[in-house]
Formats: C-alpha cells, sequence, structure tokens
C-alpha cells in the first residue's frame, strides 16, 4: 500500500477529547463535532473514543479537570 494512501487513511480517522460535563457525566467527542458520547463512566468514553480512532497513538487527549466539555460546542 502506498505511503500516501496510508497517510490519507489516517487524516481520515478522527480525533478526540475526553472530559466531564457540568453535571458530571464522561464526554467522548471527535474534534470535528462528527460524532461522540455520553458515558457513566470514564473507561467507557475512552474505550469509545479509542475504537473510534483506530487505536491511533496519540488521538485522543484529555480535557483538563477546569474544562466541562458539551457533547453539542
Amino acid at each position: 500500500m502506498p505511503s500516501s494512501h496510508i497517510s490519507a487513511i489516517a487524516n481520515a480517522l478522527h480525533r478526540f477529547v475526553v472530559g466531564r460535563d457540568g453535571e458530571g457525566h464522561w464526554i467522548a467527542r471527535d474534534e470535528e463535532g462528527v460524532t461522540g458520547g455520553v458515558f457513566a463512566d470514564r473507561s467507557s468514553a475512552v474505550r469509545f473514543a479509542a475504537m473510534e480512532s483506530g487505536h491511533r497513538a496519540g488521538a485522543i487527549r484529555f480535557a483538563p479537570a477546569t474544562v466541562r466539555l458539551s457533547l453539542f460546542n
């Protein structure tokens, strides 16, 4: 497989941010606002983000504890 094709596939995969909303729920959402979800615990949010990002290293980042995420912004 040509390296340009591999780069195109990698760029198409989502990058995610994981953190909590104002009510304490865990949020995982992609940086483009295309996909995401609300989860009962951190590990479920991370598992979702890892699956959706193809388990790529560096595809998931965590919001600081002082930042409240929303699924819709």
